[in-house]
C-alpha cells in the first residue's frame, strides 16, 4: 500500500465524534510528514471523513470551516469557543482519538521520513 491509501486508511478509521491532527495521522504511520497528510487530504479527503483531521489546536481545515461545523455538530464532536476566527475549535483534548493498537497502524508499513 502506498503513503496514500495509509493516510485515507487511518482517517477512514476515525470514530464519529472523534478527530486527530495532521500530525497525529503521520505519527500513526511512522512519519513526521503532516504536511504530506495535508495534501493527501486536500487531493482525495472529500470521499472521506476529512472534517475528522484538524490543524494545531482543534482548528478545522482551511477553507471549509462551516461544511466542517456542520459534520461536527451531527456527530456529536465536542467544540470550544475561540475568540478568533472561525469562532469555534474541535476540543481537541476531549475529541482526540487514541486508537487503542497504535502500533499495528505503523506496523502495516514504514514510512519514516
Amino acid at each position: 500500500m502506498s503513503f496514500v491509501d495509509d493516510v485515507l486508511e487511518v482517517v477512514d478509521s476515525i470514530p464519529a465524534g472523534q478527530v486527530l491532527s495532521y500530525g497525529d495521522v503521520a505519527a500513526l504511520l511512522g512519519s513526521r510528514g503532516a504536511r504530506a497528510v495535508g495534501g493527501i487530504m486536500r487531493s482525495y479527503g472529500h470521499a472521506h471523513p476529512w472534517w475528522r483531521v484538524v490543524r494545531a489546536g482543534g482548528l478545522p481545515p482551511i477553507g471549509h470551516e462551516a461544511s466542517a461545523r456542520l459534520h461536527y455538530d451531527s456527530e456529536g464532536t465536542p467544540l470550544r469557543a475561540i475568540s478568533r476566527e472561525p469562532g469555534y475549535a474541535v476540543d481537541y483534548a476531549v475529541a482526540r482519538w487514541r486508537p487503542s493498537h497504535p502500533a499495528a497502524l505503523h506496523e502495516r508499513t514504514d514510512h519514516s521520513r
